[in-house]
């Protein structure tokens, strides 16, 4: 297990049940890919690969100039714009929706745990939490949807008093107008500096907003995304939010909101996407090659939480996986 920090407690049989679901993952990826084409386990479909700039405000109050915050920067960037669920599916489907921004040329000490420390990734997905907030959540979903049935994995959160885990993340699914029209959240908390701990977010602000297609073709947010670059730019305000009630903000579940109330997200960035165009042959091999984690840190922004540490090295693991199977080498 990863050494725990002051705002960290492991979850009961943590190492354990991490390292079942990096099996059960492994062992669905070989079922349903064939080698040389073996897709990611999360979040496996893109809608596109886009080139941004990532700016950090200039003149952040001195409590906010932290780690990639500590100056006012502009970062080339990517951004990998996905849908969430496990097996890739059409557009028209209502499903979560991902948004992970990679950012090259950071200085600085990465985590232990990076093998990227040239970068800092930020990973967000279209709702504020995340209704498998634990560990051992996680864990039973995944393994009794794959390793069963989804039937047993429904029946298991009903018989445990889990209806609202269903409920959420039923209602999280949507039919976006496009991957730039909407908020993203990083649902899981993060370190920021020595004594703080924060989650993120990503607010659209293109003055273009997209139309919701009469019928919803298998790649209509693809094609909304298209139509939208070839016209104008697009953009999004990034933000923080600082942990001000730990009692009312945990750090291991993420199942719990951290209400806006309590503590508004602060704007620190400005994620600018210019027109472009990303439906080439090349974008799509570099979409499949990159890989994104919340391991691609610098010190200062050390993921936290049991979600985290587990995501951390099922990524990795998996990762390796991939290009191994596929002869893959990793991407520049």
């Amino acid at each position: 297990m990863n050494s725990l920090t002051p705002f960290e407690t492991a979850e009961p049989d943590e190492d354990a049940m991490v390292e079942d679901l990096i099996g059960i993952l492994r062992r669905k990826m070989e079922r349903d890919y064939a080698a040389g084409a073996t897709k990611r386990d999360a979040h496996p479909k893109h809608v596109g690969l886009l080139r941004a700039s990532f700016s950090v405000e200039p003149d952040l109050p001195l409590h906010l100039r932290v780690g990639v915050f500590a100056q006012a920067a502009t970062y080339d960037s990517w951004v990998r714009l996905s849908n969430a669920n496990g097996t890739p599916q059409s557009d028209a489907v209502a499903d979560i929706r991902g948004c992970a921004i990679k950012l090259l040329g950071v200085v600085g000490e990465p985590i232990a745990e990076s093998d990227e420390p040239g970068s800092q990734d930020f990973l967000l997905v279209s709702i504020p939490t995340m209704p498998l907030g634990t560990v051992k959540l996680f864990h039973d979903a995944i393994y009794y949807s794959i390793e069963r049935s989804r039937l047993f994995f429904l029946a298991k959160m009903l018989l445990t008093g889990q209806s609202r885990v269903l409920t959420e993340l039923q209602r999280a699914k949507t039919h976006p107008t496009s991957p730039l029209d909407i908020r993203y959240w990083s649902t899981t908390p993060y370190r920021f500096g020595t004594d703080r701990v924060v989650k993120y977010s990503l607010r659209p602000t293109s003055a273009r907003r997209s139309v919701l297609p009469s019928t919803l073709s298998d790649n209509y947010l693809s094609d909304n995304l298209q139509q939208h670059l070839a016209q104008a730019d697009a953009s999004f305000d990034f933000m923080l939010q600082l942990r001000t009630e730990p009692a009312a903000m945990p750090v291991e579940d993420s199942a719990v909101e951290w209400r806006e109330e309590a503590s508004p997200f602060v704007k620190v960035a400005t994620l600018r996407i210019a027109s472009q165009d990303f439906r080439t042959a090349e974008r799509d091999e570099l979409a499949e090659a990159l890989a994104f984690s919340p391991a691609h840190a610098r010190v200062e922004h050390r993921p936290l939480g049991a979600v985290n540490r587990a995501r951390m090295r099922i990524y990795k693991a998996l990762s390796d996986f991939r290009r191994q199977r596929d002869r893959r080498t990793a991407a520049p």
